[in-house]
């Protein structure tokens, strides 16, 4: 009789956890643009260029959402995005199968959310909160995201939320033998929400493989007032002489995190011997007259220290965005930048945004089309 009620009891529970309220979503984005821009480097020097680009505000992908309600308020969650570029159907993010999110995790509804896996970053998380666009997806008008890095492989995340307060913290772990400081990432995050305003403020250190650290802190805030949004953020970053980022695609130190290093100058590479500082702030104004327009107008500016052998450098972009919806799910636009670069940040190879081949300014304009399922 025990065991014919332990027989019963077992596949009472397996029955019960085959009929679980669960869900896969499948999602996906193509950002298309054609794109005009000058001062391209070339082997006969600057030269303007046309081409089929990475749309201005989404780089493409698909991915999976899941989720599965284990009662008493928890859930089992995962995600597994992959991007790619839709001009020749190319694997983005290093060749990475699932390179823009991979991530298992439970969460609790008092208790919050616990991740692992590769994972957007705690600062990237805040800047696209109260970034004009979300942060941009081309460089002219998104170089920020170089000063702090988009996604970590190897995370360990913990976040929560108590009305308009959140807050999210991860560890990324180096894997070097030996030495577990190496390669790892320390970040932190809050964010308040309140009325028309969303405020926050995050903290990152990044260790390379050599022991040479980079340190920035971010502030920021966005603030809607009837059809306006005024958007402003800072970036304050610091990176050793030498601090490099393993190369892409492999399992090196702070590889795949799209981190800018500081290890090479105009004269060669692993010749820096001065410590960087960029001090990165971005104003910005959105306007949305009603559901289907909407009209963007942004500054962007980089005081850099150190960006070759003590030398300083800036640069600065500012770019225009009218962008109309045909329907809940595909606009087009048409997008205008500006960038220019002056002192050491002219021949910069670290520098977030590139060099212009010798040249201190680049103009670009995009014409383009976004479509969600």
């Amino acid at each position: 009789m025990k065991c014919k009620i332990g027989f019963m009891a077992i596949a009472a529970a397996a029955a019960g956890n085959a009929y679980s309220q669960s869900s896969v979503t499948l999602y996906g984005v193509i950002d298309a643009a054609v794109r005009y821009s000058t001062n391209q480097p070339s082997a006969n020097g600057p030269k303007s260029l046309v081409a089929l680009n990475e749309g201005v505000f989404n780089g493409g992908r698909w991915g999976l959402r899941g989720t599965e309600d284990l009662g008493a308020g928890n859930k089992a969650i995962f995600a597994l995005e992959s991007g790619f570029s839709y001009d020749t159907g190319k694997s983005g993010q290093q060749g990475q199968l699932f390179g823009r999110q991979a991530w298992v995790g439970l969460a609790n509804n008092s208790l919050g959310t616990v991740k692992v896996g590769r994972l957007y970053s705690s600062t990237y998380t805040l800047v696209a909160q109260v970034d004009p666009l979300g942060t941009a997806n081309t460089s002219e008008i998104s170089w920020e995201t170089s000063l702090i890095g988009l996604r970590y492989d190897n995370t360990v995340e913990y976040s929560n939320q108590w009305g308009g307060l959140s807050m999210n913290a991860q560890y990324s772990v180096g894997e070097q033998a030996g030495n577990a400081a190496r390669g790892r990432t320390m970040q932190f995050a809050t964010m308040y929400a309140t009325g028309g305003l969303l405020m926050g403020a995050s903290g990152q250190q990044s260790r390379d493989a050599n022991g040479r650290d980079l340190t920035l802190w971010t502030t920021g805030a966005k603030y809607k007032l009837g059809d306006f949004t005024m958007h402003g953020y800072y970036v304050d970053s610091r990176r050793d002489a030498g601090f490099i980022v393993g190369t892409s695609g492999t399992n090196a130190p702070l590889a795949n995190t799209s981190l800018g290093s500081n290890a090479n100058t105009v004269v060669g590479a692993n010749t820096q011997t001065s410590d960087r500082h960029d001090r990165a702030g971005i104003v910005g104004l959105t306007y949305q007259p009603s559901s289907a327009w909407r009209f963007v107008a942004t500054y962007m500016r980089d005081n850099v220290a150190g960006a070759s052998r003590g030398s300083s450098g800036l640069i600065q972009s500012a770019y225009l965005v009218a962008m109309y919806s045909l329907s809940a799910r595909t606009d087009v636009y048409v997008e205008a930048d500006r960038s220019w670069l002056s002192g050491a940040s002219v021949n910069d190879p670290n520098s977030p945004l590139g060099p212009f081949g010798g040249a201190s300014t680049r103009t670009g304009v995009a014409l383009g089309m976004r479509t969600r399922f």
